[in-house]
């Protein structure tokens, strides 16, 4: 993926007097490319080894001109891959046409900052729910932010003004909701969250730059985060004693045991406990690696596509990807897909905030106990009650199942991490690393760092002490002395 700056050489015109040739901007995509032009024209004897000549007439136009183009371009690149969809040649050409069309357009009236907001929500429905709750979530703390501080968000404010301080300072002091019954009072959004706002903020300023709302946008800068090492996942062992549990399926009952109602091809119901339902879900995540988002999506069908293969299109990403069966996704596969056509989903819906809920309590009930930590900065302060060590089941949510299955795969020993990668469908080695979890246990095998040189040592000292005494001798030693 890349641009880069070509010379057509093929479409040659004549301007005062000279033979030119147009230069473009060329996209390239995984074997796939467009051209983009802009608008000026050298002669070939001043294109040298891909770049043009600083001897060309007009150079510094010509300069300004490609960067300016350059940079359009990136910008779109970077807001489809920041929206979670594929940056390909096409759907680059297809937001540079329109961009282009828009800037030629007469200058559209001021607009407020919320109608511009409502807009950009509008343009945005289209993509993931994942992500457009996140704008409401912007959206929503903005809104509570003009009430307790009085102060009338507008593009100025935040472009010139002191929103950036101010904004800060509201979040590290609002005060979150406890749990019922909870005398604790949490104060302050964490950094990570404050940081995600900002992030998300930047996205709407470079939109409203788009719509030429406003002519230029703002960097924020970011709050300090808390890099936990040791993340939350299951090893191999809780993966395995998970699945094979068997106390919540159905028809057995428990304390608040609900029943979850599911179809066969005939129409007829299929009845799943809730705990049951949680738990394979989620050792489902831990074999094959995917998000919650994708759990509702899937198909019967994923699994004959390829024989010995679950292949299914991200939500987030909308790539496809390919994961082996292994004895866990199979085994629950085969469950849940029992007298299903092809076309039915695998798994009955089930709200996300209760699935968390339960998955705490079924770890709980399986004793994982492993002690992990969760550091959360709030400011320049880790939140009260975080430097301190929790259990496992304490965290666990739906996103374990995917850190757990990068975690297991890793700890096999048999996979490099491009593969690993290609599994799980991370683009980058920096978003593939936020799921990397290192505990002591992985520290520890840096004490074997030299010990094969010294077992060769020692071998040899063995070996020449052999030599230097009769074979009869040192086995009468070894029988006298065992």
């Amino acid at each position: 993926m890349g641009v880069s700056l070509v010379i057509v050489k093929t479409d040659v015109k004549v301007l005062n007097g000279k033979k030119v040739c147009p230069l473009q901007l060329q996209y390239k995509y995984k074997g796939t490319y467009k051209r983009f032009p802009t608008k000026e024209y050298i002669e070939p004897k001043y294109w040298k080894s891909g770049v043009v000549s600083n001897r060309s007439p007009n150079y510094t136009q010509i300069i300004k001109r490609i960067t300016s183009v350059r940079t359009k371009l990136e910008g779109i690149i970077t807001e489809l891959i920041e929206n979670g969809d594929i940056p390909t040649p096409i759907l680059v050409k297809i937001n540079y046409e329109k961009n282009v069309e828009t800037q030629t357009k007469k200058q559209p009236k001021s607009k407020s900052f919320w109608s511009s907001y409502d807009l950009f929500l509008k343009d945005k429905e289209r993509y993931h729910r994942g992500y457009t709750k996140t704008l409401i979530s912007l959206q929503n703390t903005l809104l509570k932010f003009e009430i307790d501080t009085k102060h009338k968000l507008s593009y100025d404010y935040i472009l010139y003004g002191r929103f950036e301080t101010e904004f800060k300072n509201h979040c590290l002091d609002i005060e979150l909701p406890t749990k019922e019954g909870s005398k604790e009072k949490k104060v302050g959004l964490s950094n990570n969250y404050v940081n995600k706002l900002f992030s998300n903020l930047k996205i709407f300023l470079s939109w409203s730059k788009e719509q030429r709302f406003i002519t230029e946008t703002k960097r924020f800068k970011p709050l300090k985060m808390v890099r936990n090492d040791v993340l939350v996942y299951l090893n191999t062992e809780e993966v395995k004693k998970m699945y094979d549990y068997k106390e919540y399926d159905y028809p057995k009952t428990y304390t608040n045991c609900e029943v979850v109602k599911d179809i066969d091809k005939d129409g007829k119901t299929i009845y799943w406990n809730n705990l049951e339902l949680i738990k394979d879900i989620f050792t489902f995540q831990c074999s094959v690696g995917c998000r919650w988002g994708d759990i509702h999506k899937m198909n019967v069908g994923m699994f004959k596509i390829e024989k010995g293969f679950f292949v299914w299109t991200m939500e987030k990403t909308k790539d496809n990807v390919i994961v082996p069966e292994n004895p866990v996704s199979l085994g629950i596969f085969r469950k849940y897909s029992k007298n299903k056509s092809l076309s039915q989903k695998l798994f009955p819906k089930y709200s996300q905030p209760n699935f968390n809920l339960h998955l705490k309590d079924i770890g709980k009930e399986l004793g994982f106990k492993r002690l992990v930590k969760r550091e959360i900065m709030v400011g320049g302060e880790l939140r009260k009650g975080t430097e301190k060590d929790v259990f496992t089941y304490e965290l666990l949510s739906s996103h374990s199942g995917r850190r757990s299955f990068i975690k297991n795969l890793i700890d096999m020993g048999t996979m490099d991490n491009w593969s690993i990668m290609k599994l799980s469908g991370h683009k980058t080695l920096s978003s593939f690393q936020k799921y990397v979890s290192v505990n002591k246990e992985d520290i520890k095998k840096g004490k074997d760092l030299y010990s094969k040189e010294f077992d060769e040592n020692e071998d040899r000292e063995i070996k020449e002490f052999i030599r230097k005494y009769p074979m009869e001798k040192v086995l009468g030693y070894y029988l006298k002395n065992r």
